[in-house]
């Protein structure tokens, strides 16, 4: 009886025992989420991993990618992996969801590279995680001066001196060629070692950051410059 009083005790230990250390090995051995692809935005190179079938992006601290930028919508868009490939859904946003400067409509599937917009938010859309290598790319690059730089093609314009003219004027240092830009569009000046811009549009506006800007306005690091359908990233 003694014997068997014992060795019940001694069942229960090992019962615990079992239990703790199935326990620890579900935690400890955790396994890692599988990057499916990757967002990253334009402006500071943050990474937004996409580990699941479908990750909703908005400004709702429920949605998978949360962005706090006033023109993202509380729920604006979904990126979802369907058998064929990533497809981006518009789930009814105020400001749309434009791929690679096109608005879409409801959906579109993304490929390796796309620029995706959500509102101001400008995101590089890469499948897998080859970001790491750009970006780590990107960070050894040394500017020597600020600079804009086109978010469709990526061409770069030094701020090399004190006054940068932007419109369809022949001449002007960044030209463009749309009609609906005035000659004249808006000017980028550096004044006490700060960089600001004046718009002079009469067609269409200059925003920053999706704000129309009414008198000259000091540009910071990663802000978005739009005319019309081109859009420029401000760097220092």
């Amino acid at each position: 009886m003694e014997l068997e009083y014992i060795m019940r005790y001694v069942l229960c230990i090992l019962a615990i025992a079992v239990i703790i250390n199935c326990v620890w090995s579900l935690v400890r051995l955790k396994p890692d989420k599988k990057v499916y692809a990757l967002l990253v935005d334009m402006a500071n190179d943050t990474q937004y991993p996409i580990n699941c079938y479908e990750t909703s992006v908005g400004r709702s601290r429920w949605c998978d990618i949360v962005f706090t930028n006033s023109t993202v919508s509380r729920s604006h868009a979904v990126v979802a992996l369907r058998k064929d490939g990533f497809y981006v859904f518009d789930t009814e946003s105020k400001t749309g969801v434009y791929v690679n400067n096109e608005k879409i409509v409801k959906k579109q599937k993304l490929e390796d590279g796309d620029i995706i917009a959500f509102g101001t938010a400008f995101m590089k859309f890469y499948i897998g995680s080859e970001a790491d290598r750009d970006i780590k790319h990107k960070k050894q690059e040394k500017v020597l001066c600020p600079r804009l730089v086109n978010i469709m093609d990526d061409t770069e314009f030094d701020l090399d001196g004190d006054y940068i003219t932007i419109g369809r004027e022949e001449g002007s240092n960044i030209e463009i060629s749309a009609k609906y830009v005035s000659r004249r569009q808006a000017e980028i000046y550096k004044e006490k070692n700060k960089w600001y811009i004046e718009d002079y549009g009469r067609v269409v506006k200059t925003t920053v950051n999706g704000e129309q800007i009414y008198s000259p306005t000091e540009l910071r690091d990663g802000d978005v410059i739009k005319i019309g359908d081109f859009a420029f990233l401000y760097e220092e």
